[in-house]
């Protein structure tokens, strides 16, 4: 069972929180074994100030060693020669554990106050042919572009490094990009939009699909609207106490119920909810409710009890996210 936690990439006040509370956010759940900690602040609640997730990311490469560190980037607003290179240099900074979480937007028009907003049907097409030169930029350097021969002043294989030269209804890129392939050949890309549109995208360009629905039983119809490849998570929002009662009085004084599907109850619960919702998916994305209780209960009190009944792995198993997610290394498409 795959299992990542995802958390609002901002505070209430620009003072607070700082990258020293992300650190801890990021170690404890890495003491956990969680696969990733995912960084999205459009999934949070709106606030004044919200931090860059991608900046971030990279500013935590050097805290941590095996967990995954996902990153959010609007498929709306950013061009596919920027993501790729910066996704190109952030999966070598954490040594090939970074994710693209690649969000749409509101499609709102004071978001695009650069150029006239975009119909829907466009905009979902402009996303899948990004990602598309994206995943072209990545490949644009083959896995033995980068020869490093000192003696003859030579860095690179020009033979192995290509023009992409794509040119679609939306871009037009000639490539190669001026950075080498990411460690994991491409960076894991996720998604997490289960209307009829984001199910078809994700279908064509996903690697993972957190969905984020209010039904479990929802999940058999966007497995087979994607089909086989995504792994799929579903998303559920976490709130803990030592007994039921406790977790009920402590949802009580948070003043509104968690949206989506969630679960309030102790650790021992949670273990018996997560085992019957991993025979409907991949694994699940963890919301805490409080992130500075619920992820120390989730670590120290449900994680050793998954372990225990074999849901979970008791070390992390690969070196990349790729491997721990169980998603095989791609060959560049430009490969002979």
């Amino acid at each position: 069972m795959i299992l990542t936690v995802s958390t609002p990439g901002h505070g209430v006040h620009p003072a607070a929180p700082s990258l020293a509370w992300f650190r801890t956010l990021t170690r404890t759940a890495e003491r956990g074994g969680f696969d990733a900690i995912l960084f999205d602040g459009a999934w949070g609640p709106a606030g004044p100030f919200t931090i860059d997730p991608v900046p971030l990311i990279a500013a935590l490469a050097s805290s941590s060693k095996q967990i995954g560190l996902g990153a959010a980037i609007a498929l709306d607003h950013a061009e596919p020669f920027n993501i790729a290179r910066s996704y190109a240099a952030i999966d070598r900074l954490t040594a090939g554990r970074s994710a693209w979480i690649a969000a749409m937007g509101t499609g709102r028009a004071a978001d695009f106050a650069h150029a006239p907003p975009m119909a829907p049907a466009d905009r979902w097409a402009r996303a899948a042919e990004s990602v598309a030169v994206v995943r072209k930029l990545w490949d644009s350097w083959e896995d033995e572009a980068v020869i490093l021969d000192k003696p003859n002043g030579r860095f690179s294989n020009p033979d192995v490094i290509h023009p992409i030269n794509h040119s679609g209804q939306y871009f037009s890129v000639r490539g190669p990009l001026n950075a080498p392939r990411p460690l994991q050949g491409n960076p894991p890309v996720f998604q997490r939009d289960v209307s009829a549109e984001g199910l078809a995208l994700a279908r064509e360009t996903a690697d993972v699909l957190i969905a984020p629905v209010g039904d479990a039983s929802a999940l058999a119809g966007i497995r087979r609207a994607i089909g086989e490849r995504p792994r799929l998570l579903v998303r559920l929002a976490v709130l803990l106490a030592e007994t039921d009662a406790e977790a009920k009085s402590r949802a009580k004084e948070l003043g509104a119920p968690l949206e989506g599907l969630s679960f309030v109850g102790t650790p021992g619960g949670l273990v018996t909810h997560l085992a019957k919702l991993s025979t409907l998916c991949d694994g699940i994305d963890l919301w805490p409710a409080v992130l500075a209780t619920d992820l120390d209960l989730l670590v120290d009190q449900a994680v050793p009890r998954l372990r225990a009944t074999s849901l979970r792995p008791a070390t992390y198993r690969g070196r990349t996210l790729r491997e721990n997610l169980g998603l095989a290394r791609p060959r560049s498409q430009f490969a002979a």
